[in-house]
C-alpha cells in the first residue's frame, strides 16, 4: 500500500521577516502568520487526513494547531523533524536555542536526519495520508534530494512557505506528485513569505 504525505513548512515568524536564521530558536508565529496556519486548516478541509505529524518547535506546531482542531486529530511532535542546528543561527534572550545532541550539524546529517523521519512516518501510516510540518531548510534538502534520486528534477521545487507538496511512499520508495501548491494563501500575506528562511 502507499502512504501519502502532505509535507509544509511552518508559517511566518517576526524572525522570518527580519531574515534571522533561527534553526532551533524556538520563536513563535507572528500575527500574519496565525493567519496563514487559518488558510491552510481551509484547504485542507475537504483533504483526508489520518494524522499530524510536526517538529517540536512552536512556529510548526502552532502552524498544524488549526488543523488538528478541524480534523479533531491530536498533533505528534517528532524533533527529528526540526530545522538544521547552524552554527549561524540565532540565539535570544526572548526565545530559548533548545537543547539537541548536536551544537552543529551538517547539511548531510540534516538530510539524513529529515529523511529518516519521514519515512519511519511513512512506514507507520501505510495507505493512510498524513500532514507533516516542517521547517524551510530541512524541507528543502529533502525534496531537492528525492527529485535528484528519482529522476524527477525536471520538476521544480520553489520553496514557497506554506505551500503544500504532495509525496507518496510506497515499498521504500517516494516519488513527488504535486509539488508549490500555494494558491489558498492570500497575497497580501505571502508577500512577507515568499520563501522559506
Amino acid at each position: 500500500m502507499t502512504c501519502h504525505l502532505i509535507l509544509v513548512s511552518h508559517a511566518l515568524t517576526q524572525w522570518n521577516v527580519d531574515k534571522r536564521i533561527q534553526g532551533h530558536t524556538d520563536v513563535p508565529l507572528n500575527p500574519k502568520g496565525v493567519k496563514m496556519a487559518g488558510l491552510l486548516a481551509q484547504r485542507l478541509e475537504q483533504e483526508p487526513l489520518d494524522a499530524i505529524y510536526t517538529s517540536d518547535l512552536e512556529r510548526a506546531w502552532q502552524t498544524a494547531e488549526p488543523v488538528a482542531a478541524r480534523k479533531g486529530l491530536e498533533i505528534v511532535q517528532d524533533i527529528r523533524l526540526r530545522e538544521g542546528r547552524s552554527i549561524r543561527q540565532e540565539r535570544s534572550a526572548t526565545y530559548p536555542t533548545l537543547a539537541f545532541d548536536k551544537e552543529v550539524e551538517t547539511e548531510a546529517a540534516l538530510l539524513c536526519r529529515i529523511r529518516d523521519a519521514l519515512s519511519d512516518i511513512a512506514r507507520s501510516h501505510d495507505g493512510q495520508t498524513v500532514l507533516v510540518v516542517t521547517h524551510g531548510g530541512a524541507l528543502d534538502f529533502f525534496i531537492s534530494w528525492l527529485l535528484a534520486e528519482t529522476g524527477q528534477s525536471r520538476d521544480r521545487y520553489l520553496g514557497v512557505r506554506m505551500a503544500l507538496n504532495f509525496l507518496a511512499f510506497s515499498q521504500g520508495q517516494w516519488q513527488c506528485r504535486r509539488l508549490n501548491d500555494a494558491a489558498f494563501l492570500d497575497r497580501r500575506l505571502q508577500s512577507d513569505a515568499d520563501h522559506n528562511i
